[in-house]
């Protein structure tokens, strides 16, 4: 759920962004043994490379001069904006950011709607009371949610991203308990998944 987003002005040169920068978008999955949840999506508009994480921030790769410093220009909504989205990050350079307002409805204000062509879009009421919020699509890139129409064993958790599936162990599996991933199978292109592993802080 995005509700806020600063934006950090930074040189990066990781491989991540440069597998972004493959493609318009990429959505980036992480795994552990009983969650999986979209972390952040990288972006490339007008040969910028933006990250937007999950957690409400916008990183930016400027392109840069031979010096290695880049510029850009960053536009923030204001009271002729209207009063949804004051002090909210409006441009970064001739690249537009949206967000939900009341002509949308009541359910997302607030949230991101777009980066340049790149749209998100979120579960509301009509999509039934289990996961209203939630982010639906990225993109062209749908992602679903269990609900209780999946049993209720693991209503709310990660279903789908595109073509790829992630399936968990409920009641009626003995081997593994309830909640934990049992697979992520399929093939979306865009999507980048990272297996996390956990361990506990003690021994205890």
């Amino acid at each position: 759920m995005i509700r806020k987003l600063f934006i950090l002005l930074a040189v990066i040169v990781s491989a991540a962004y440069a597998c972004g920068a493959q493609g318009r978008y990429k959505i980036n999955l992480n795994a552990s043994n009983t969650k999986a949840t979209i972390s952040s999506v990288d972006i490339v508009v007008n040969n910028t490379n933006i990250c937007v994480s999950m957690h409400g921030k916008i990183i930016i790769a400027p392109n840069n001069n031979v010096n290695g410093q880049g510029d850009i220009v960053a536009t923030y909504y204001d009271q002729f904006d209207g009063p949804n989205n004051i002090g909210k990050l409006k441009s970064i350079g001739d690249i537009a950011v949206t967000y939900y307002d009341q002509y949308d409805g009541f359910d997302n204000i607030g949230k991101l709607k777009s980066i340049g062509k790149i749209v998100f879009t979120y579960y509301d009421r009509f999509d039934g009371t289990d996961n209203p919020g939630k982010l639906k699509a990225i993109g062209n890139t749908k992602i679903t949610y269990y609900d209780k129409y999946d049993g209720f064993d693991n209503i709310g958790k990660l279903k789908t991203v595109g073509n790829t599936t992630i399936t968990y162990y409920d009641r009626f599996d003995t081997s593994e308990a309830p909640g934990t991933i049992k697979q992520i199978s399929g093939n979306t292109p865009n999507l980048n998944i990272r297996r996390l592993q956990e361990f506990n802080a003690d021994n205890d």
